[in-house]
Order: structure tokens, then C-alpha cells, then sequence
């Protein structure tokens, strides 16, 4: 078989595991708060920008199965993985095969199926650099100007394409200049622009949500810690993986000459320019695994200059065996029964997300009743609406995560109403008592996990609009002085006689 017949069996493999693993793994907390963004379609969100809850929005018209609402994923990383063996080919068919292989067998691709804000910045920053790439390598305005489009959708999705913008930008400042190349770099800022305003409209318009969630009310408390910066460093060696890093030191001698051929000093930038910023950020801040997986596809095409074919043919057997190092737990874990993880912390978030259904069975007597439904946190409220098709609001203050259930739900309409909240751990009863005329507790078991209906009857809107939403503006709706802003939604909705 030929390197590039190898290449197109690796590809259709991985796409079909993908979607096994796609089929088989539950909607997260997270996926399906997501999905609640779609259902309610706009052109911004809570905590991030809108192009998740629009890929999501077009995937609803083809159905709810998870499997159809990860295929942006699934695909998203084939497409990068073709996209890297046409980029290379022209220079080399056969290191570009065993480049495309080595990053479709590696463990971001394989295990990256759940579908979040990361995966439209992860497309929408890689066919920015390409463009871009293409730009410098044929000196076209239409090139740069696709680039600059790209990068605004990749802004559209989340907030560290502004490392990208940033890379773009040390890539200009440090690389040899030229009238063309100045005007291209022009255009494609000026490209990305409409997508910008966008955002900052809408959230001009809904409080500085955004900025809020993502400046102040996500890194309230944090500290400085050496810790926080080795887990960083231990996570990119492991996604870096131990022989990449050892060939890269074996070639460190010709490293800055090899990457100046052939245009490639751009992905160096992509690279390394966010590398260095999450790596300052380390420092105060836990850096997700997942913030950094828009820039390694970059890391990637760099490859072709760093290592030889030798050195790619090692790395690929190596990710073979990696990858399936991986594999074999999730497996394990698939077909084990529920029971085995009882003891664990865990277990009833385990039980939840699998049994979701049969706790669906135990509330329908309460919905029958008229009961207005609610959880006390974003995770099941998200998981349980997406697998009932009702609404689960959020009942009390609920984290600084994932606070769109502010912008969705009007407790105001309420008053009088009978609520119920479904809990996985015991409830304080004081969070209940002074909002209700009357509240009782009731317990059932799952599979051996504990879970709790509280039942309020005769909500009383006024006590908890100032025992709850009052400490919910004074902590999350305070807009900085400095940023001008149109009324909030959230102030005049619940406070119209105090907010200004």
C-alpha cells in the first residue's frame, strides 16, 4: 500500500472511531448548555462569543443524537488532517502523508469529539493561518483578506483568537517588510473587523457579559503559584509527547535556519506567541488543557521542516501505540458496570448522566402537577433539559460559570408558582424555606445514588428577588465605570427603580 493510500485508510479509521466515540459517550454538562445556546439563538452568549450555539443551531434541524451534534468536531479535525497533507504535498508527498497521519492518530484528534466553543476557533484559526501562509506564499490581497475573514470567525467563537491576532502581529513586527506585504497585513485586520463589532455590540447591549465573565467574575481569587505553571509545562509535554520533544532538541542547532524555508516562520509564530502568553498566564491561572488546541495544528505543519522522515515514521509508531494507550481505558470504562464506580466521589454525577432518563421518570408525576422545573446548577439544568426536551431553570445563585439562565429565565412571572429543584446532594433547606409558604423534601435512589426534590409551593417572587437576585447583580452585574453600556437586562428586569 502507498504512503498516500496509507493516508486515506488512517483518515477514514479515525473518522469512524471518532464516531463511535461520538455515539457512545454522553452529552456533557457543558455540550449541552451549548446546545441551550442554539435553542435560543442570538448573536452573542453569557460567556462567550455565538458561533458554537449557531454550528449547534443548523445541527438541530438534522436531529438531537449526540453523534449528529458533535459532527462539527468529528469533522473539524479531519478536515484540519487533509488540509495538512494538500498544504504539504506540493514540497514533499511523502513526508506530508506521515505529517497528516501523525496528527490524525494523535490524542487530540482521536479523543476530541465533544462539541464546545473550542471547536470553531480551532477551524476558523487554522484556515486563518493557511490563508494567511497562502498569502505570503503567492502574494495575493485575496489570500490575506480570507485570512482576515477566518480570523473574525475564529473571534466570533472565542476569545483566544485574540492570541492569534497577536501572533499575526509579532509575525509582522519581526519578519522582513514590504509595501504589499504591509497593505496585506492591513486588509486582513480590517477583514476580521466586522466580526468584532458584532461582539462588542451585543455586549454593549447584555451588561459586558463577556467582559465580565471572563476578566473579573471567572478569576475572582486567584493566586500565584509555581504549581500552576509546572501543570501547565507537564500538559504540553504530554501533548507534545516526550520523542517530539527529544527530536526537537536533537535539531535545535539548525532550528532557526530550517524554519525560515518555505514561508514557515508564520506557524512558528501561531505556535509559540500563545505558548508564551498561556505560559505567563500559568503563573496565577490554570490553563485548561483544551485552551491551547487551536495553536498545536500549527506545531504540526512546522514538523515538516524540523524532523526528517525518519524521525516521522518513529514518531508515528509511537502515537499509534499512544493513542491507543488511551483508547483502551475509555473502552474499559464503556463496558464496565455502573456499580464499579460507586465509592467514587463521582458516582452521582456518573448515575446522572447515564440514567438521566429514569430521573426524568421520577419527576413527570410533579410536572403533571403543574410544577415549574429547576435545578440548583448549570450542569444538570443543561444535561436534564437537553435529555427531557422541558426547561429546567436555575433555582439560587448558582456559580460564575454558565450564568445564561440570567438572560433566559424572568422570575418575575413565577410569583405564586410551585417549583420543584432536583439536586444531586443534599439541600439546606434554609435555601428554600423564606421563598415558599411551604417546602418539603423528598428522596429517591438510582443505581445506589441518593438524589433530592425539593418542592416549594407559592413562590414568593419579592422575598427572593432580595434574597437572591439582589446579591446576584451586586456580584455579577457591576459594569466598570470606564465601559460605556446600554440599559442591562438584568438590572432593569429585576431593579428598574435602583439602576441607572
Amino acid at each position: 500500500m502507498s504512503l498516500s493510500n496509507t493516508f486515506k485508510f488512517v483518515l477514514l479509521a479515525t473518522l469512524a472511531l471518532k464516531l463511535v466515540l461520538a455515539h457512545v459517550i454522553p452529552m456533557t454538562g457543558d455540550e449541552a448548555y451549548f446546545v441551550r445556546w442554539a435553542q435560543n439563538l442570538n448573536f452573542g452568549y453569557y460567556d462567550h462569543p455565538p458561533m458554537v450555539g449557531w454550528l449547534l443551531h443548523l445541527m438541530l434541524y438534522l436531529g438531537n443524537a449526540e453523534v449528529l451534534l458533535r459532527l462539527p468536531s468529528v469533522l473539524t479535525t479531519a478536515l484540519i488532517g487533509i488540509t495538512i497533507y494538500r498544504l504539504l504535498k506540493p514540497l514533499d508527498e511523502t513526508k506530508a502523508a506521515l505529517i497528516a497521519m501523525l496528527f490524525l492518530l494523535s490524542p487530540i484528534n482521536i479523543l476530541y469529539v465533544f462539541i464546545t466553543t473550542d471547536t470553531p476557533l480551532i477551524l476558523f484559526a487554522f484556515f486563518s493561518v493557511v490563508s494567511l501562509y497562502k498569502a505570503l506564499q503567492h502574494h495575493r490581497l485575496g489570500w490575506y483578506a480570507l485570512a482576515g475573514i477566518f480570523f473574525g470567525l475564529a473571534f466570533l467563537s472565542k476569545y483566544f483568537a485574540v492570541l492569534l491576532g497577536l501572533s499575526y502581529l509579532a509575525y509582522f513586527i519581526f519578519s522582513a517588510k514590504s509595501r504589499e506585504k504591509t497593505g496585506g497585513f492591513i486588509l486582513l485586520f480590517l477583514a476580521s473587523f466586522p466580526f468584532a463589532l458584532i461582539n462588542i455590540y451585543w455586549n454593549y447591549t447584555h451588561c459586558w457579559d463577556n467582559i465580565l465573565f471572563n476578566l473579573y467574575n471567572r478569576n475572582e481569587g486567584e493566586e500565584a503559584s509555581l504549581g500552576k505553571l509546572a501543570m501547565f509545562l507537564g500538559v504540553q509535554i504530554y501533548l507534545m509527547t516526550p520523542p517530539l520533544i527529544y527530536f526537537l532538541f536533537k535539531q535545535r542547532a539548525a532550528f532557526a535556519q530550517k524554519i525560515q524555508r518555505n514561508r514557515f516562520p508564520i506557524f512558528f509564530f501561531v505556535f509559540m506567541v500563545p505558548m508564551a502568553v498561556f505560559g505567563l498566564l500559568s503563573f496565577k491561572k490554570v490553563v485548561g488543557l483544551h485552551w491551547v488546541l487551536a495553536f498545536y495544528p500549527a506545531l504540526y505543519l512546522l514538523l515538516y521542516q524540523l524532523l526528517e522522515r525518519s524521525e516521522l515514521v518513529k514518531m508515528l509508531k509511537f502515537m499509534t501505540a499512544f493513542s491507543a494507550l488511551h483508547l483502551v481505558p475509555v473502552l474499559l470504562i464503556a463496558f464496565m458496570p455502573m456499580e464499579t464506580w460507586s465509592k467514587h466521589r463521582l458516582y452521582n454525577d456518573i448515575v446522572f448522566t447515564f440514567e438521566t432518563e429514569k430521573i426524568i421518570e421520577q419527576i413527570r408525576p410533579y410536572q403533571e402537577q403543574k410544577f415549574l422545573l429547576a435545578t440548583n446548577s448549570y450542569s444538570p439544568s443543561a444535561v436534564i433539559s437537553y435529555r427531557s426536551g422541558s426547561e429546567f431553570f436555575i433555582f439560587g445563585e448558582g456559580s460564575f460559570h454558565a450564568r445564561q439562565d440570567d438572560i433566559l429565565t424572568d422570575f418575575r412571572q413565577f410569583k405564586g408558582r410551585n417549583i420543584l429543584t432536583l439536586r444531586k446532594s443534599k439541600p439546606d433547606m434554609n435555601d428554600y424555606i423564606p421563598y415558599f409558604q411551604r417546602v418539603e423534601a423528598k428522596i429517591f435512589t438510582l443505581r445506589g445514588a441518593t438524589f433530592y426534590l425539593v418542592l416549594g409551593y407559592d413562590f414568593n417572587y419579592e422575598k427572593y428577588k432580595e434574597g437572591v437576585l439582589r446579591p446576584i447583580r451586586d456580584r455579577y452585574y457591576q459594569i466598570p465605570s470606564w465601559l460605556p453600556h446600554a440599559p442591562c437586562y438584568f438590572c432593569d428586569k429585576y431593579f428598574p427603580e435602583d439602576c441607572s
